[in-house]
């Protein structure tokens, strides 16, 4: 508890004095611990005589100055605090690196070596060359002097760059011509299908050729005059990649960050979608998306995009339209199930994420659920009160739901409610007190995994376990329910009330970027809940190959369109420290 107080006080003084770093702000909490110390060891020799009063006040009047230069940090400027190395230096790394086609230095110069990644390997020619084409034709000059200022330094640079957009642009110029050119070369039964639409081999050929001659041309380039700032933390200068940096890093592709944690697969994602829309009247390719890494929230959900279902025979007709994130897949959504009176259906529909919430009577008792199909597992993410792991103060779900942008959510573990379990954020582990409880794991690529009570217990193990598998954040609650289709037998558990009739919450995963939600509870006040094997039983028949227990009770509750969708016990929400949500990936420009 003492060290949360520290820790939370840290954070505090950071965000009062943004020249500060935790370290400084610790420094000036020993140097204030120090002089408050001195007052008291002072006046009680002074109260025992063995002290002279003239001494004893100039010992206070140093402590109190002491105090006061701590207070006014900010102005009289303290000498240990003075940055040490060249900002310059560290801008002419980043930017020769970039200039001389070294995507992956640059990246390591920008984010450090643990952070953004440049390298990654290129599927496919397209993919390729417009990486080249990229990398290849960065340049910069400096356009003024570098200021420094406290602990931030700010240098104005000129910065030339391939205009993607505008190569795309060329591509589809050349593309009509060689299409026409096939045309006019080849048999017609060789060119049309029977219903006069292309072959498929005439449009990926007159596409290829066309990217070829457009990629292999000398790009439009195009300059643009910024400043690059850095700050001051850690005891090192470090470049802070400001949106208008990554436009030009990104080569003019707007709600395409290049802060992810690879480039390459940015620059695959690029031509993939420049392709879609290059082909869009011939062939329906679908876009793809992805929200980066370290966004705060996902995109803001369209208006337009929110349905009702008004009669549950129409899912198949309306999952007809989002076939692209379907697939082959079998909707866990039936309409002939017993689904609670006078409840509405909802979904959502969009070129990333379908979204379907439904109440249904089965087993015995309400079940809330929800049914996610998503194009990209970073539309799966986690949200914690103040983005700070850590963080004292807690909000409602629904709060937390609208800031996030999700278009659907649900309860988190409540990880600041017991001091209990092994907690990964953002890659890294905060806490690791597993012996009791088991664990649960999201991957980059969307995997749910597993740890049980007594495993991964030493804080370097469980580390090297997240690197290893790539984890973004984990969930510390459980039982884990069901274990790659398997149920697990002995549900009993140090917390979650398994054996009584208990409002309950758990994600479960029926295949890649394929989910299931689920809260247990009250469609009406007080009608009765369900045991931890109730809820087993029922995300074994929904067909989770995966599902986790998370925080019941008055806890437990599902999201919709920033509103509780589901009905919580008491009939008010309860302050929460975290949710799990989904989001579309499609930009609000491209909505």
């Amino acid at each position: 508890m003492f060290f949360d107080v520290i820790r939370d006080s840290l954070i505090r003084m950071e965000d009062a004095m943004p020249s500060l770093d935790a370290g400084h702000v610790l420094a000036l909490y020993i140097l204030a611990a120090i002089a408050v110390v001195s007052v008291i060891f002072w006046f009680f020799l002074f109260i025992k005589k063995r002290i002279r009063p003239v001494m004893g006040t100039l010992s206070v009047i140093l402590a109190m100055a002491v105090l006061l230069l701590c207070v006014f940090y900010p102005s009289v400027e303290l000498l240990y605090a003075h940055p040490n190395g060249d900002p310059g230096e560290k801008v002419g790394a980043f930017l020769n690196a970039v200039s001389e086609g070294r995507l992956a230095d640059g990246y390591d110069v920008l984010y450090g070596a643990s952070g953004a990644d440049a390298s990654g390997v290129l599927n496919d020619e397209i993919s390729e060359m417009y990486y080249r084409l990229l990398a290849d034709n960065f340049a910069y000059e400096y356009t003024g002097e570098m200021v420094v200022r406290d602990l931030d330094a700010y240098i104005p640079v000129r910065m030339s760059y391939a205009n993607l957009p505008g190569t795309a642009g060329r591509v589809r110029e050349i593309f009509d011509a060689e299409l026409e050119n096939i045309v006019q070369t080849h048999p017609r039964r060789e060119v049309y299908k029977e219903d006069d639409s292309y072959e498929e081999w005439v449009i990926e050929d007159a596409y290829h050729t066309a990217s070829e001659r457009a990629l292999s041309e000398k790009p439009p380039v195009l300059s643009r005059d910024l400043v690059i700032r850095l700050s001051y933390y850690d005891g090192a200068w470090n470049i802070i990649p400001s949106d208008e940096l990554l436009y030009v890093l990104g080569g003019g592709v707007c709600g395409n960050p290049t802060s992810l944690r690879n480039i390459s697969e940015k620059v695959e994602l690029y031509a993939n979608n420049a392709k879609s829309v290059i082909l869009s009247d011939l062939v329906y390719i679908p876009k793809l998306y992805s929200i980066p890494e370290n966004a705060i929230a996902g995109y803001e959900p369209c208006d337009d995009k929110y349905f009702e279902l008004e009669d549950p025979n129409m899912i198949y007709e309306v999952a007809a339209d989002s076939s692209h994130l379907i697939g082959d897949a079998d909707l866990i959504f039936d309409p002939n199930v017993t689904f609670a009176p006078g409840q509405p259906i909802y979904y959502y529909a969009d070129d990333s994420i379908f979204a379907v919430v439904w109440k249904e009577f089965c087993n015995n008792c309400y079940c809330n659920f929800a049914e996610v199909f998503i194009s990209d597992p970073s539309q799966l993410r986690r949200k914690i009160a103040g983005n700070t792991f850590g963080y004292s103060a807690q909000m409602y779900a629904s709060s937390l739901a609208a800031e996030a942008n999700a278009v659907v959510a649900m309860n988190g573990d409540f990880y600041k409610f017991r001091s209990l379990g092994l907690c990964v954020y953002d890659r890294q582990v905060y806490r690791c007190e597993s012996a009791s409880l088991d664990s649960c794991f999201f991957t980059a690529d969307g995997r749910m995994l597993f740890s049980y009570a007594g495993e991964l217990t030493d804080k370097d193990e469980a580390q090297r376990f997240v690197d290893e598998n790539d984890v973004l954040f984990s969930l510390s609650f459980g039982p884990v329910l069901i274990d790659n289709g398997v149920p697990k037998e002995n549900l009993a558990y140090r917390i979650g009330e398994t054996m009584q009739m208990y409002s309950r919450s758990a994600i479960g995963q029926i295949e890649p970027n394929h989910y299931l939600l689920m809260t247990i509870g009250h469609v009406y006040p007080y009608r009765e809940c369900c045991t931890l094997r109730g809820a087993q039983d029922i995300m074994m028949l929904k067909g989770c190959i995966n599902a986790y227990t998370l925080d019941g009770g008055q806890t437990a509750e599902l999201i919709w369109r920033d509103r509780p969708y589901s009905y919580v016990d008491w009939g008010v929400e309860r302050t929460v420290s975290d949710i799990i949500y989904f989001a579309t990936a499609v930009p609000e420009n491209e909505q």
